[in-house]
């Protein structure tokens, strides 16, 4: 593969009890401030299927470096769900932020990498690449660089910044009924 795909702007871990891992994260690494967001569907097509797994985020920052805590809570096959399986809870993938996506993993494939999951949301595309060569325990995560989420990493950065390890997590709970005018 020539060139690169820029700065890895996003480590994502899988962790067992989401709560407890942004407490710890915050104590002991200085990590946030932290956006939690519950009852994610994700629409997926994982090793070739169709499947939507629910999981629970948190988003925090060090410097311009997003943290990505997972919590998985179905039992849908996921990238996700094999380490849960082993009870490898850790590091999971390294994202990379893409302004050509489609090109990007054509690039990735030609490189030798595999598409192991396609996500489709709203807010952009999200896909998870394995290399052999990399090892069967960590995924390449390439994020669709839509102006949603450049806008969020914008404001995650800013706000870590500024933030003096104080206040609680916002959290978003898609689940949430909203409420009419």
């Amino acid at each position: 593969m020539s060139g690169t795909f820029g700065n890895i702007r996003q480590l994502g871990y899988v962790v067992q009890d989401l709560g407890r891992a942004v407490g710890t994260w915050t104590t002991q690494l200085g990590v946030g401030p932290w956006t939690i967001i519950r009852n994610i569907a994700l629409r997926s097509v994982y090793r070739g299927e169709p499947s939507e797994p629910l999981i629970d985020i948190a988003l925090g920052y060090r410097g311009d470096m997003q943290i990505e805590l997972i919590e998985q809570r179905n039992d849908a096959p996921s990238p996700y769900r094999p380490y849960i399986e082993r009870g490898h809870y850790g590091l999971h993938h390294t994202a990379f932020l893409s302004e050509r996506i489609d090109a990007d993993v054509a690039r990735a494939e030609s490189s030798g990498m595999r598409v192991v999951c396609d996500i489709r949301m709203p807010a952009g595309r999200y896909v998870y690449l394995q290399s052999a060569a990399l090892g069967s325990q960590l995924y390449v995560e390439l994020l669709e660089a839509t102006p949603m989420l450049q806008q969020m990493f914008a404001r995650g950065i800013a706000a870590a910044a500024t933030w003096d390890g104080s206040g609680e997590p916002v959290v978003v709970d898609f689940a949430a009924p909203t409420r009419g005018p």
